[in-house]
């Protein structure tokens, strides 16, 4: 948008004055020179708010709690002509931005693309919108205003924070992305080694290529792993936890939730969720799913009143076998904040008493 100076009528009426009244031809000269010299600064003002454009190499991103991150956008001048002076600031509410970089003044020469870098923080979980950018100038008399708000909005989702919190897995399904030294998990489909053969080997592990080729057997080695899908249920009805300090206790149980969903993310397993929550998510096991349940507990929120039901009954035959119930609740969280005032050991899943046994039925 470009916006009029308050000059401009004054200097146009001054300009008739002299054109139409006053009969020398100097003056009317001077009169002549001031229209133009307005009708050519206003055409530069158009020509430069239409040409200048702001353009971000992502629309999406996504980072945890209290993570610094920098945010970057670019300011281009398609046009001819420059901008002297360029005033700068990109829409960032609800977010702690470092020394306030998200905006400042620059120079644009012709067909010249400028990069804006700044760091930014959250404090808490949720879906913050950035953008748009707001540029401010004018033609190099400073007549016309050019003000621009231009979209290119960035959506930057918050997930909980990073805790630090092993989890632990116990052996479930053969032939999965989980390494163990246990026989009975090998996986025939990916074989690590070939051996002499020893006495006692079963027959169906003998390579008879190789032992033909070396005319003595030789016995095949299979890498052992096994999988464990992961099942997260998530308590936050309000009454459950403590009043004075709901707040900070649910937001902790969010924040194990989450470690445990990383964790499967981490070990290449299926993982499924559900809560006692706001909109009540559920989710079944399945693979490539961490990512979105991540993002349902950047958003969720607790609930009112109490837990009707047992998680570990409701869900533990509804899941398929050997699926790891993870339940986390006031009363894991509790364990959670002890054992941080002990101090002694690493914290994992098994010692804060958050897994509970496996599912015993298939779907």
């Amino acid at each position: 948008m470009v916006k009029t100076s308050s000059l401009v009528p004054a200097a146009l009426v001054i300009s008739a004055a002299f054109t139409l009244i006053i009969p020398f031809r100097l003056i009317q000269f001077i009169g002549y020179s001031i229209f133009i010299l307005i009708c050519l600064t206003f055409i530069y003002a158009k020509i430069l708010a239409k040409k200048i454009k702001v353009d971000r190499p992502v629309s999406e991103l996504k980072l945890a709690c209290k993570e610094h991150v920098i945010i970057n956008f670019t300011i281009k001048n398609y046009s001819i002509f420059p901008a002297f002076i360029c005033y700068y600031s990109d829409t960032a509410p609800y977010l702690y931005i470092f020394h306030n970089e998200n905006s400042g003044i620059i120079t644009l020469r012709p067909h010249e693309a400028r990069q804006i870098k700044y760091k930014i923080s959250t404090q808490d979980r949720g879906l913050y919108p950035v953008g748009p950018v707001k540029i401010h100038t004018s033609d190099p008399l400073g007549l016309f205003q050019i003000e621009l708000e231009l979209p290119c909005e960035l959506k930057i989702t918050v997930r909980p924070a990073r805790i630090k919190l092993s989890t632990l897995t116990y052996p479930g399904f053969p032939q999965g992305a989980l390494k163990i030294h246990n026989p009975i998990y090998e996986d025939i489909t990916m074989r690590r080694s070939v051996r002499e053969y020893v006495n006692g080997d079963e027959v169906k592990r003998i390579n008879w290529r190789l032992s033909a080729k070396f005319d003595r057997l030789f016995t095949n080695q299979y890498e052992e792993s096994y999988d464990a899908p992961f099942f997260v249920f998530l308590n936050l009805a309000e009454e459950d936890y403590d009043f004075r300090n709901r707040s900070y206790h649910s937001e902790k149980a969010i924040e194990i939730a989450a470690s445990i969903v990383e964790a499967s993310r981490v070990k290449k397993q299926r993982c499924g969720f559900a809560a006692y929550g706001s909109d009540f998510p559920y989710l079944k096991p399945a693979a490539n799913q961490a990512d979105v349940i991540l993002d349902l507990l950047s958003l969720i929120k607790t609930v009112p009143g109490k837990l009707p039901y047992n998680p570990e009954a409701k869900f533990r035959h509804q899941l398929p076998a050997g699926t790891m119930l993870f339940v986390i609740g006031p009363r894991e969280v509790e364990n959670y904040f002890l054992k941080i005032e002990a101090d002694k050991e690493e914290l994992d899943t098994h010692k804060l008493k958050i897994e509970r046994k496996k599912a015993v039925n298939g779907l």
